[in-house]
Protein backbone atom coordinates (compact mmCIF):
# COMPACT_ATOMS: atom_id res chain seq x y z
CA UNK A 1 0.00 0.00 0.00
CA UNK A 2 1.05 3.61 -0.83
CA UNK A 3 2.30 5.41 2.18
CA UNK A 4 1.73 1.52 4.40
CA UNK A 5 0.66 2.08 7.89
CA UNK A 6 2.12 -0.84 9.95
CA UNK A 7 -0.69 -1.29 12.31
CA UNK A 8 -1.23 -3.83 15.19
CA UNK A 9 -4.49 -6.04 14.52
CA UNK A 10 -5.98 -3.66 17.40
CA UNK A 11 -5.08 -0.80 15.09
CA UNK A 12 -6.03 -2.67 11.92
CA UNK A 13 -9.58 -3.68 13.75
CA UNK A 14 -9.97 0.11 14.50
CA UNK A 15 -9.82 1.72 11.85
CA UNK A 16 -12.36 -0.76 10.33
CA UNK A 17 -14.56 0.43 12.76
CA UNK A 18 -13.73 4.05 12.65
CA UNK A 19 -14.54 4.00 8.74
CA UNK A 20 -17.54 1.92 9.37
CA UNK A 21 -18.95 5.02 11.78
CA UNK A 22 -18.01 7.42 9.52
CA UNK A 23 -20.10 5.34 6.83
CA UNK A 24 -23.02 5.63 9.08
CA UNK A 25 -22.32 9.49 10.15
CA UNK A 26 -22.99 10.06 6.32
CA UNK A 27 -26.33 9.11 6.40
CA UNK A 28 -27.29 10.28 10.26
CA UNK A 29 -25.35 13.96 8.97
CA UNK A 30 -27.40 14.16 5.33
CA UNK A 31 -30.68 12.59 6.88
CA UNK A 32 -30.87 15.73 9.50
CA UNK A 33 -29.74 18.36 6.88
CA UNK A 34 -32.40 17.18 4.90
CA UNK A 35 -35.16 16.48 7.03
CA UNK A 36 -34.46 20.27 8.50
CA UNK A 37 -34.76 21.20 5.05
CA UNK A 38 -37.89 19.10 3.60
CA UNK A 39 -40.00 20.12 6.93
CA UNK A 40 -40.11 23.70 5.41
CA UNK A 41 -39.73 23.51 1.66
CA UNK A 42 -42.22 21.33 -0.34
CA UNK A 43 -40.53 20.10 -3.43
CA UNK A 44 -43.33 19.62 -6.29
CA UNK A 45 -42.20 15.97 -7.20
CA UNK A 46 -41.09 12.98 -5.14
CA UNK A 47 -38.55 11.92 -7.33
CA UNK A 48 -36.78 15.30 -6.20
CA UNK A 49 -36.70 14.42 -2.80
CA UNK A 50 -34.16 10.68 -3.47
CA UNK A 51 -32.36 13.06 -6.06
CA UNK A 52 -30.99 15.63 -2.61
CA UNK A 53 -30.72 12.58 -0.24
CA UNK A 54 -29.19 10.33 -2.68
CA UNK A 55 -26.31 13.77 -3.71
CA UNK A 56 -25.55 14.58 -0.27
CA UNK A 57 -25.47 11.28 1.56
CA UNK A 58 -22.13 10.99 -1.77
CA UNK A 59 -21.57 14.32 -0.74
CA UNK A 60 -21.11 14.04 2.89
CA UNK A 61 -20.06 10.41 3.49
CA UNK A 62 -16.64 10.93 1.11
CA UNK A 63 -16.25 14.05 2.65
CA UNK A 64 -15.81 12.22 6.08
CA UNK A 65 -13.93 9.66 4.79
CA UNK A 66 -11.66 12.09 3.25
CA UNK A 67 -10.97 14.01 6.07
CA UNK A 68 -10.16 11.00 7.82
CA UNK A 69 -7.88 9.31 5.62
CA UNK A 70 -5.72 12.50 4.33
CA UNK A 71 -5.91 14.63 7.53
CA UNK A 72 -5.89 12.21 10.49
CA UNK A 73 -4.16 9.09 8.70
CA UNK A 74 -1.79 11.15 6.54
CA UNK A 75 -2.43 8.57 3.42
CA UNK A 76 -4.03 9.54 0.42
CA UNK A 77 -7.39 7.78 -1.01
CA UNK A 78 -4.80 6.02 -3.77
CA UNK A 79 -3.19 4.28 -0.89
CA UNK A 80 -6.76 2.04 -0.29
CA UNK A 81 -6.84 1.97 -4.43
CA UNK A 82 -9.74 4.77 -4.31
CA UNK A 83 -9.04 6.26 -7.43
CA UNK A 84 -10.34 6.80 -10.99
CA UNK A 85 -8.81 4.25 -13.39
CA UNK A 86 -12.13 2.44 -14.90
CA UNK A 87 -10.69 -0.35 -17.56
CA UNK A 88 -12.49 -1.60 -20.78
CA UNK A 89 -13.13 -5.02 -18.96
CA UNK A 90 -14.80 -3.18 -16.23
CA UNK A 91 -17.39 -1.55 -18.38
CA UNK A 92 -17.66 -4.81 -20.24
CA UNK A 93 -18.61 -6.58 -17.13
CA UNK A 94 -20.58 -4.11 -15.92
CA UNK A 95 -22.69 -4.63 -19.03
CA UNK A 96 -22.54 -8.12 -19.11
CA UNK A 97 -23.44 -9.33 -15.66
CA UNK A 98 -27.15 -7.63 -15.80
CA UNK A 99 -27.30 -8.41 -19.36
CA UNK A 100 -27.30 -11.72 -18.44
CA UNK A 101 -29.50 -12.07 -15.45
CA UNK A 102 -32.02 -10.06 -17.71
CA UNK A 103 -32.15 -11.98 -20.82
CA UNK A 104 -31.91 -15.07 -18.31
CA UNK A 105 -35.51 -13.86 -16.59
CA UNK A 106 -36.84 -12.60 -19.99
CA UNK A 107 -37.16 -16.10 -21.42
CA UNK A 108 -39.01 -17.45 -18.24
CA UNK A 109 -40.86 -14.79 -17.76
CA UNK A 110 -42.85 -11.76 -19.61
CA UNK A 111 -41.70 -8.32 -19.94
CA UNK A 112 -43.98 -5.00 -19.82
CA UNK A 113 -42.98 -1.38 -20.36
CA UNK A 114 -45.32 1.13 -18.27
CA UNK A 115 -45.79 4.12 -19.40
CA UNK A 116 -45.03 7.56 -17.61
CA UNK A 117 -44.97 11.53 -18.73
CA UNK A 118 -41.53 12.23 -19.98
CA UNK A 119 -40.73 14.59 -17.07
CA UNK A 120 -41.71 11.85 -14.59
CA UNK A 121 -39.85 9.33 -16.80
CA UNK A 122 -36.72 11.66 -16.66
CA UNK A 123 -36.80 12.16 -13.29
CA UNK A 124 -37.15 8.18 -11.92
CA UNK A 125 -33.87 7.98 -14.56
CA UNK A 126 -31.98 10.41 -12.49
CA UNK A 127 -32.97 9.44 -9.53
CA UNK A 128 -32.13 5.92 -10.12
CA UNK A 129 -29.07 6.96 -11.25
CA UNK A 130 -28.19 8.82 -7.88
CA UNK A 131 -29.33 6.12 -5.87
CA UNK A 132 -27.35 3.43 -7.76
CA UNK A 133 -24.21 5.80 -7.91
CA UNK A 134 -24.54 6.42 -3.81
CA UNK A 135 -24.50 2.94 -3.39
CA UNK A 136 -22.29 1.83 -5.40
CA UNK A 137 -19.31 4.44 -4.88
CA UNK A 138 -19.50 4.50 -1.33
CA UNK A 139 -20.01 0.95 -0.61
CA UNK A 140 -16.89 0.02 -3.02
CA UNK A 141 -15.02 2.44 -1.16
CA UNK A 142 -16.08 1.41 2.34
CA UNK A 143 -15.67 -2.67 1.44
CA UNK A 144 -13.24 -2.53 -1.49
CA UNK A 145 -10.98 0.08 -0.63
CA UNK A 146 -10.53 1.03 3.02
CA UNK A 147 -11.58 -2.39 4.94
CA UNK A 148 -10.55 -4.65 1.82
CA UNK A 149 -6.62 -2.86 1.90
CA UNK A 150 -6.39 -2.87 5.73
CA UNK A 151 -6.86 -6.39 6.11
CA UNK A 152 -4.54 -6.73 3.73
CA UNK A 153 -1.90 -4.69 5.05
CA UNK A 154 -2.14 -6.67 8.40
CA UNK A 155 -2.81 -10.22 7.02
CA UNK A 156 -3.13 -11.25 3.19
CA UNK A 157 -5.06 -11.39 0.17
CA UNK A 158 -7.34 -14.15 1.02
CA UNK A 159 -8.29 -12.68 4.32
CA UNK A 160 -9.05 -9.16 2.78
CA UNK A 161 -10.95 -10.90 -0.30
CA UNK A 162 -13.30 -13.24 2.09
CA UNK A 163 -13.57 -11.18 5.29
CA UNK A 164 -15.81 -8.01 4.11
CA UNK A 165 -17.52 -9.78 1.43
CA UNK A 166 -18.82 -12.28 4.36
CA UNK A 167 -19.62 -8.93 6.25
CA UNK A 168 -20.92 -7.26 3.35
CA UNK A 169 -23.85 -10.31 2.87
CA UNK A 170 -24.69 -10.31 6.53
CA UNK A 171 -25.20 -6.45 6.68
CA UNK A 172 -27.93 -6.69 3.80
CA UNK A 173 -30.27 -8.96 5.80
CA UNK A 174 -31.90 -6.55 7.61
CA UNK A 175 -33.19 -5.14 4.44
CA UNK A 176 -34.63 -8.69 3.57
CA UNK A 177 -38.87 -7.95 3.07
CA UNK A 178 -39.58 -11.59 4.76
CA UNK A 179 -37.23 -14.10 6.92
CA UNK A 180 -36.54 -17.70 6.37
CA UNK A 181 -33.89 -20.26 6.52
CA UNK A 182 -33.55 -20.59 3.47
CA UNK A 183 -33.57 -16.85 2.26
CA UNK A 184 -31.14 -15.89 5.05
CA UNK A 185 -28.77 -18.54 3.10
CA UNK A 186 -29.38 -17.52 -0.43
CA UNK A 187 -28.69 -14.09 1.01
CA UNK A 188 -25.55 -14.94 2.50
CA UNK A 189 -24.32 -17.12 -0.55
CA UNK A 190 -25.38 -14.54 -3.22
CA UNK A 191 -24.03 -11.63 -0.67
CA UNK A 192 -20.37 -13.41 -0.08
CA UNK A 193 -20.17 -14.47 -3.78
CA UNK A 194 -21.02 -11.12 -5.04
CA UNK A 195 -18.62 -9.28 -2.48
CA UNK A 196 -15.99 -11.85 -3.93
CA UNK A 197 -16.26 -10.95 -7.05
CA UNK A 198 -16.41 -7.10 -6.66
CA UNK A 199 -12.92 -7.69 -4.59
CA UNK A 200 -11.45 -10.01 -7.24
CA UNK A 201 -12.32 -7.54 -9.78
CA UNK A 202 -11.07 -4.29 -7.56
CA UNK A 203 -7.62 -6.11 -7.02
CA UNK A 204 -7.61 -7.14 -10.83
CA UNK A 205 -7.58 -3.22 -11.60
CA UNK A 206 -5.76 -2.18 -8.63
CA UNK A 207 -8.48 0.51 -8.44
CA UNK A 208 -12.31 0.54 -6.64
CA UNK A 209 -13.14 2.12 -9.93
CA UNK A 210 -13.65 -1.17 -11.77
CA UNK A 211 -15.59 -2.54 -9.40
CA UNK A 212 -17.64 0.48 -8.24
CA UNK A 213 -18.89 0.83 -11.83
CA UNK A 214 -19.94 -2.82 -12.06
CA UNK A 215 -21.77 -1.97 -8.49
CA UNK A 216 -23.38 1.32 -9.90
CA UNK A 217 -24.66 -0.75 -12.79
CA UNK A 218 -26.07 -3.83 -11.33
CA UNK A 219 -28.04 -1.56 -9.09
CA UNK A 220 -29.15 1.13 -11.99
CA UNK A 221 -30.58 -2.27 -13.64
CA UNK A 222 -31.27 -4.42 -10.47
CA UNK A 223 -32.73 -2.42 -7.87
CA UNK A 224 -33.67 1.17 -8.60
CA UNK A 225 -37.48 2.06 -10.49
CA UNK A 226 -35.72 1.06 -13.94
CA UNK A 227 -36.07 -2.68 -13.86
CA UNK A 228 -38.57 -4.69 -11.42
CA UNK A 229 -38.12 -8.56 -11.99
CA UNK A 230 -40.82 -10.05 -9.53
CA UNK A 231 -43.74 -12.30 -9.33
CA UNK A 232 -47.54 -11.18 -10.16
CA UNK A 233 -48.05 -11.41 -6.77
CA UNK A 234 -44.92 -9.98 -5.49
CA UNK A 235 -45.27 -6.91 -7.82
CA UNK A 236 -44.11 -3.36 -6.34
CA UNK A 237 -43.92 0.25 -7.11
CA UNK A 238 -43.77 2.00 -10.82
CA UNK A 239 -41.12 0.83 -12.43
CA UNK A 240 -39.94 2.13 -16.04
CA UNK A 241 -39.86 -2.08 -16.91
CA UNK A 242 -41.24 -4.84 -15.42
CA UNK A 243 -40.50 -8.67 -16.18
CA UNK A 244 -43.12 -11.13 -14.25
CA UNK A 245 -42.07 -14.44 -13.26
CA UNK A 246 -44.83 -17.28 -13.48
CA UNK A 247 -42.64 -19.29 -10.76
CA UNK A 248 -42.63 -17.75 -7.02
CA UNK A 249 -39.70 -20.31 -6.37
CA UNK A 250 -37.10 -18.63 -3.62
CA UNK A 251 -34.31 -20.11 -6.06
CA UNK A 252 -35.99 -17.70 -9.04
CA UNK A 253 -36.91 -15.01 -6.70
CA UNK A 254 -34.52 -14.82 -3.66
CA UNK A 255 -36.92 -15.15 -1.49
CA UNK A 256 -37.28 -12.25 0.82
CA UNK A 257 -34.45 -9.92 -0.75
CA UNK A 258 -34.98 -10.24 -4.14
CA UNK A 259 -33.70 -11.51 -7.51
CA UNK A 260 -29.94 -10.60 -6.70
CA UNK A 261 -30.05 -12.99 -4.58
CA UNK A 262 -31.70 -15.75 -7.14
CA UNK A 263 -29.64 -18.80 -8.62
CA UNK A 264 -29.22 -16.83 -11.93
CA UNK A 265 -27.96 -14.05 -10.71
CA UNK A 266 -25.22 -15.77 -8.31
CA UNK A 267 -24.24 -18.27 -11.38
CA UNK A 268 -23.03 -14.56 -13.01
CA UNK A 269 -21.18 -14.01 -10.22
CA UNK A 270 -19.46 -16.68 -10.13
CA UNK A 271 -18.80 -16.79 -14.00
CA UNK A 272 -17.05 -13.70 -13.42
CA UNK A 273 -15.43 -14.43 -10.33
CA UNK A 274 -13.88 -17.41 -12.50
CA UNK A 275 -12.84 -14.94 -15.28
CA UNK A 276 -11.18 -12.97 -13.35
CA UNK A 277 -9.53 -15.67 -11.06
CA UNK A 278 -8.55 -17.24 -14.18
CA UNK A 279 -7.15 -13.76 -16.13
CA UNK A 280 -3.30 -13.61 -16.53
CA UNK A 281 -2.58 -10.91 -13.99
CA UNK A 282 -4.98 -12.69 -11.28
CA UNK A 283 -2.90 -16.04 -11.44
CA UNK A 284 -1.21 -17.09 -8.13
CA UNK A 285 -3.40 -14.53 -6.43
CA UNK A 286 -4.06 -16.08 -2.97
CA UNK A 287 -0.55 -17.76 -2.98
CA UNK A 288 0.87 -14.63 -2.44
CA UNK A 289 1.17 -12.74 0.64
CA UNK A 290 1.67 -14.52 3.79
CA UNK A 291 0.31 -13.38 7.23
CA UNK A 292 2.42 -10.55 8.52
Amino acid sequence: MEGQLNLSTQKTLQNIVLYFLLFLAGDFINSLVWDLFFSVVELPYRELYSILRMTGQLFFTCLFFWIYTVKVLHLKMRSFGISFDIKLWGVLFSVLLPAFVVLAFLLIGNGYVNSFAVSDTILIVISSILTALKAGIIEEVLFRGFIMKLLENRWNKFVAIFAPSFLFSLLHIPSMETFSVVGVMLLIVSGTLVGIMFSLVAHKGNSISNSAIIHTVWNLVMVTSILHITTEQGYYGNPIFSIIIPFDNVLLTGAGFGVEASIIAIVGYACICAVVLLSKNSKGLFIEGEAK
